[in-house]
């Protein structure tokens, strides 16, 4: 079962060399793993300026503000 769902406001962990590393976005679609491994689930994150990315959820920290109610959640 997948961590989060649309519209989930979520923080870049530094787990790895990424520019994104620290910043927050919004979960726009999740794709889950075939082999129903949570960890490998990956979710496609939209941020502020309106660029998506891929992250796996070992990726992926919750942040305070949860919902769809996001100021920028298009």
């Amino acid at each position: 079962m997948a961590r989060f769902k649309p519209g989930d406001r979520v923080r870049i962990l530094p787990d790895m060399a990424t520019p994104f590393v620290g910043l927050e976005g919004i979960i726009q679609e999740i794709n889950a793993n075939d082999l129903n491994v949570s960890t490998l689930d990956r979710y496609l994150v939209m941020f502020e300026w309106g660029e998506r990315q891929s992250f796996y959820d070992a990726q992926l920290s919750p942040t305070g503000d949860q919902g769809i109610n996001s100021r920028w959640t298009r």
